[in-house]
Parts: structure tokens; sequence; C-alpha cells
């Protein structure tokens, strides 16, 4: 992108116009223009919802060199008053490893109304690698009144920030009513701490799935493809390829999704 059209998009942030404004700042993080930091600091303070939801999102990518400027302004955002400013802030400072943000966003994760932000909350504590936060993520994973997102959530932090010592204590939750999705985040942190032979489980678990329980056993699928260092899932289950394949006949939308786990895992 030429310095004109960067010109045009930091003018359009100031623009009176609430969609030139707002696409103005999503493009300034496709364009990954570090420098427009500072200008979209300033607007989240904005007295609409969609600039603030739409810079907390743009810091989130932009902030990552700023992070001692980008961490505090985004913090006040975690009580702001629409659940989608609080889910994007609590993303956003995931993403810039704003590691302050721990405690605000364990409290989040108790105590905010939304599922959406308590979600978020769940998600990206597994992102801040603070292993103190695994005993708030249990409550939630084992709250029958929580929604099921957050609970599979809190069950992939878990994963994520534990160790091996916490295989006996996940095998017990397993055995609990859980909801499916649950029990099948449990088994990709299970299998991500050492439980090998939790990835059959797991796949024994899709082989038998609806489509919505389908597509959640896919992504854990294909997060664990995606870690370093990555699982040989090939290896672990031998027989991955036929029930992916499966998969794939069954609900001709998660192929491509499918096909992917092969090549990578």
């Amino acid at each position: 992108m030429n310095k004109q059209t960067v010109e045009i998009l930091l003018d359009n942030c100031d623009s009176d116009n609430l969609s030139r404004q707002a696409e103005a700042i999503i493009d300034l993080v496709d364009a990954q223009v570090y420098e427009a930091v500072p200008k979209i600091i300033k607007l989240l303070n904005s007295t609409e919802v969609v600039i603030r939801s739409n810079a907390v999102y743009a810091l989130g990518y932009l902030g990552i060199e700023e992070v001692e400027t980008v961490g505090p302004a985004l913090m006040p955002l975690l009580k702001d008053p629409e659940e989608l400013v609080r889910s994007e802030a609590v993303e956003a400072l995931g993403d810039i490893d704003y590691t302050p943000a721990v405690a605000p966003i364990e409290y989040l994760l108790r105590n905010d109304p939304s599922a959406l932000v308590r979600a978020s909350a769940a998600e990206t504590l597994g992102y801040l690698e603070e292993p103190s936060v695994i005993e708030t993520l249990e409550l939630s994973l084992l709250d029958v009144d929580e929604d099921k997102a957050v609970r599979g959530y809190a069950a992939n932090s878990i994963g994520l920030l534990g160790t091996p010592q916490l295989l006996p204590k996940l095998e017990k939750y397993l055995k609990l009513e859980l909801p499916l999705s649950v029990k099948a985040e449990l088994l990709g942190a299970r299998y991500w701490l050492g439980g090998k032979e939790d990835i059959q489980k797991l796949l024994n678990l899709l082989d038998n799935s609806d489509e919505h329980l389908a597509m959640i056993i896919l992504n854990i699928l294909t997060d664990l493809t995606e870690r370093e260092p990555s699982p040989n899932l090939a290896k672990d289950a031998p027989d991955l390829e036929q029930v992916l394949s499966a998969i794939a006949n069954r609900f001709p939308l998660m192929r491509n999704q499918a096909e992917t786990i092969l090549a990578e895992g």
C-alpha cells in the first residue's frame, strides 16, 4: 500500500462518516500499518460501539510492537458497557500478550454477565501462560450452569497451561456428565498433556458425532496440528484417515478442513 493511500486511511479515521471510519480501521490492519496505533488509540474513546470495537480489534494486531502503550490503553475497555467491546478487549490483550491483564480477565471469567465475554476470557487465559489461573478455569469447567462454549474453552486452556500431573484429575472430569463438546475439549487437553490414548477416544467421539459436534472436534484437531511441537496425530491414531474421510463424506462442507488435518497431522 502506497504512502498516499495510507494517509487517506489515517484521515478517514477522523471522518464524520461512521462507515468510512470503521472501514479505515480494518483496512489499516489488513495493510499492517503499525504507525496508525496512536490514532487508533484515540478511537477507543468513541461514543460509537462499532468504532470502539474495531479500534480494540485493530490494536490486538497492530499493538504488538507497542505493548507498554497499547496494553494500558486497552485495560479500561474490559469494563465497557457493551459486551462485544469487552470481548474484543479481552482477546486483544491476549493477542499482544499483556500479562498485567491476567487477573482482570480471570475476574471476568467468573463474574461477567455475558457468556461471550466469559468465553473470550476462558480462551485468552490459556494464551497468557499464567498457570495460577488453572483453578479458576476448573471452576468454570465444572460449573453446570455455565455456557457450554465457556466450559469448552476452559478445558482447552487447562490443557495449554497444565502439566502431565493434571492427567488423573482430567480423567476424573471426563467421567462426569459433561456435555459432549466439553468432553471433546478435555480429550484434546489430555492428549496434549501426554495422554496419547485420548486421541483415539476423540476420534471415536467424532465418528459418532452430529454436524455441530463434528465441527468442534475438527477445530480441536486443527488446533493441535498448528501447535509447536506438532504432535503426530497419524502415528497416535492409526485410523485417523478413515474417520476423517468418513466425516468428509457425511458433511461435505467439512471436507477441506478434514483434508488439511490429514495433510498436516
